[in-house]
């Protein structure tokens, strides 16, 4: 093997071919970036585990431990990364805590298989990450509610087929968009239900031949317990990173209504909300300019989610049970769309918390004689007229 990888930890001294490697190991090490304090952190409970039930001396869980705090630590101190000469975060780990605390390291991988290894670091990522997505949505929920309050009497047209429908209010159009990302957290607890259980113990999805503690180490890791029957730990494979992003394509359909409403909204033509101009970016060419970037690539972006939940999909779809190395490429899809509805999730409050509508404008609107045929034919109602008589007056006027 060409000395451009570090010796994959699955090396048994036979002859690698280096673009075969290359090519299976793909830009895993940079997203596997993203997972090593996840990797550390699970790598402290499994060596506290096999101590537990005597598959390593207490002497060198003692050293393991000690020597995984410290990775940890220079980790967050920023000296060291998964490197693009690792195969995955876990040969990194591996490799270094062998280098820090000698043979001791080599110990670690006792009773453990990659395949559990980084279903559990994702696992812990999405618990992670999920949270912080709910914290964010919880903000934006926030903002549309204290607008909904701040606008509720303002008149609005409300539209169906993008024509004048019916009156409404700004405060109305406020709270709808407020109940749908509101709807959209109860989509992200159901992707945080996935995972609640610890897959540390299923090995390459079968079990292992020995006994482990794994209700302990569950606990370690903060899980309801592990995950049963071991065999479903690979079984499940990508379930609950489709779950998140099935949460998000919802996030992301609203996220897309209300950047398309407000792109909408804030046109010469309608000229209802007026976006704030540090939202805003000019042109190159035209000084009078100033576009709305930021709700059109929130738009985009939705729709970019969207795209990654369906990569994701097909990622998954029709595969036997078991693990495959199909299995790798689930990451990139699920980071891209975390990243996307994270960045968009934090500039969205301050946007609707800066948003200015035009009086004049919407008075003008609302104005139009025709939002009240629907209203005219009910009173007709009230007084006798059979409904399809006063639809068919209103109509005619």
């Amino acid at each position: 093997m060409s000395q451009n990888f570090h010796r994959p930890v699955w090396d048994r001294g036979d002859a690698i071919d280096a673009q075969m490697l290359a090519f299976t190991t793909g830009d895993d090490p940079l997203w596997d970036r993203r997972l090593v304090e996840h990797d550390l952190r699970g790598s402290l409970a499994h060596a506290k585990g096999l101590a537990r039930v005597g598959l390593i001396s207490a002497q060198d869980c003692a050293t393991i431990c000690d020597g995984l705090e410290r990775l940890l630590a220079s980790h967050r101190a920023g000296e060291w990364t998964v490197e693009a000469l690792d195969e995955d975060v876990h040969s990194a780990v591996e490799r270094r805590l062998t280098d820090l605390v000698g043979d001791a390291g080599k110990r670690l991988h006792t009773a453990r298989s990659r395949n559990e290894q980084i279903t559990l670091d994702v696992r812990l990522w999405l618990r992670d990450s999920i949270g912080r997505t709910k914290e964010l949505l919880a903000a934006l929920h926030a903002s549309l509610a204290r607008a909904a309050e701040r606008h509720a009497t303002l008149p609005l047209p409300g539209y169906t087929h993008l024509r004048r429908a019916m009156p409404s209010t700004a405060g109305e159009w406020f709270d709808a968009h407020a109940r749908a990302f509101e709807l959209d957290l109860g989509e992200l607890d159901h992707a945080l239900r996935l995972t609640r259980e610890c897959p540390l113990g299923s090995g390459a999805g079968y079990g292992l031949p020995v006994q482990l503690d794994r209700q302990f180490v569950a606990r370690e890791l903060g899980f309801d317990g592990p995950v049963e029957p071991v065999t479903h730990v690979q079984h499940a494979r990508g379930r609950a990173e489709l779950a998140y992003l099935t949460a998000l394509e919802a996030l992301a359909l609203d996220i897309g209504k209300l950047s398309a409403d407000l792109w909408l909204y804030s046109t010469s033509e309608f000229g209802f909300v007026k976006l704030p101009v540090a939202f805003t970016t000019g042109s190159s060419l035209m000084p009078h300019k100033r576009n709305p970037d930021a709700v059109e690539l929130a738009r985009a972006h939705a729709r970019a989610i969207v795209a990654e939940r369906a990569a994701l999909l097909d990622l998954l779809r029709d595969l036997p049970s078991g693990y495959h190395r199909d299995f790798q490429l689930v990451k990139p899809p699920l980071f891209r769309a975390h990243d996307a509805a994270s960045t968009m999730l934090a500039l969205l409050p301050r946007l609707v918390d800066a948003l200015e509508f035009d009086a004049t404008a919407l008075a003008a609107a609302c104005a139009d004689p025709k939002l009240a045929a629907t209203a005219r034919a009910l009173d007709k109602v009230k007084s006798g007229v059979p409904f399809r008589d006063a639809y068919r007056e209103e109509a005619q006027r």
